[in-house]
């Protein structure tokens, strides 16, 4: 996945909230599945996956049609909210993704072996 700004986190969280709330978990992993998986597509052929985009959340997020207001003024639009960064943040503590991330970073990441902290390649 391509690295998230704002804008992504908003479409998913509007993807996410048009969805039933027993489900919002399971939508907000299959956004970043998604997003990962055009993301090595368009590395490896060069375009775009023609279903999940060019790799970035807001790509993955937009061809759901359930879409919802991503409002911080009820309980239901905040829990939307927590449910995709808490997916967010999974993947940042998930061992895997943190070695995708360090190899898309730049080009330090070349140097996978001789990186001592995973500091080092930001």
């Amino acid at each position: 996945m391509t690295p998230v700004i704002y804008n992504d986190v908003l479409a998913a969280v509007s993807a996410v909230s048009g969805s039933p709330i027993e489900e919002q978990g399971q939508l907000a992993a299959r956004l970043l599945a998604e997003a990962d998986l055009a993301e090595r597509h368009r590395k490896s052929r060069g375009h775009g996956h023609p279903v999940y985009g060019d790799g970035s959340l807001l790509a993955a997020s937009l061809r759901y049609s359930r879409r919802a207001e991503a409002s911080f003024q009820t309980g239901a639009g905040l829990r939307v909210w927590i449910t995709v960064l808490a997916a967010l943040l999974e993947r940042l503590d998930h061992p895997e993704a943190q070695l995708m991330h360090r190899v898309t970073v730049g080009s330090s990441s070349k140097r996978f072996g001789e990186i001592s902290s995973p500091q080092s390649s930001q």
